[in-house]
């Protein structure tokens, strides 16, 4: 009798173990829905503020509307961030960095992965280069940020600061490491790197940014392919000019 009733015992302990073990799994996984959707309520708000900021800047932005493009209420978008500006802030960080330089300029090894051209030492390889550098600059994007930054300035100076020191500066430290190889390859020795490099930004850049930047150019890939045409032709000659 006494073996029985310890095995029922035994049978109640483990009854009771497995419902608490049950009972701890639900809440773990209550806790983890809760978490996963104040995450995915976040991303909503911050994907619609950035449209929203880009668009029109800090001051044509409102919460309302940004509220209803992220499907919640202006009272969420509060009890996820303290007020506009910190929203604002957030937004701009992430719009101001660019992922492929998130610590410094990749290893050429990395940017030949990333850009096929980057191995090409020749004026191809130089209209490629060009093509890349327009096509992320004259991007919606792109000018849609260069314009909220400039608008915003005087505001939030911070962001400007950002901006040139990732996104532009990065951009520019691609174009200098590719004419660093271009150089070796060549034999041209004898060159400023960071003059060529500004002087072939300001010969991509003429006139077609401007032109974009205001909307009195539609911006094509066709366009893009001339201009970068025009201005690597140039580049080339000039730097075959100056190392005879």
């Amino acid at each position: 009798m006494l073996d029985e009733g310890t095995i029922v015992v035994d049978s109640e302990k483990r009854l009771y173990a497995g419902e608490v073990a049950k009972t701890s799994t639900k809440l773990a996984s209550h806790r983890t829905s809760k978490a996963e959707l104040i995450a995915e309520k976040d991303r909503a708000i911050v994907l619609a503020a950035r449209e929203h900021f880009l668009r029109y800047g800090f001051a044509g932005a409102s919460m309302d509307t940004i509220a209803k493009s992220a499907g919640v209420s202006v009272k969420t978008i509060y009890s996820h961030f303290s007020n506009k500006d910190e929203l604002f802030s957030n937004v701009m960080i992430g719009a101001c960095t660019d992922n492929l330089f998130a610590a410094d300029i990749p290893s050429n090894e990395t940017l030949e992965q990333r850009f096929p051209w980057f191995s090409k030492a020749t004026r191809q390889g130089l209209f490629e280069a060009g093509k890349e550098y327009l096509g992320h600059l004259l991007s919606e994007e792109q000018l849609a940020l260069y314009r909220a930054v400039t608008r915003d300035a005087e505001r939030f100076p911070e962001f400007g600061q950002q901006y040139q020191q990732t996104i532009a500066r990065g951009r520019t430290g691609i174009l200098i490491a590719y004419l660093r190889c271009v150089f070796r390859k060549k034999g041209w020795t004898g060159r400023d790197l960071a003059q060529d490099a500004a002087s072939y930004e300001a010969l991509l850049r003429a006139q077609i940014f401007e032109e974009a930047l205001h909307g009195l150019l539609t911006v094509s890939s066709n366009t893009i392919e001339q201009y970068a045409a025009l201005a690597s032709s140039t580049m080339w000659i000039l730097l075959a000019d100056d190392c005879k």
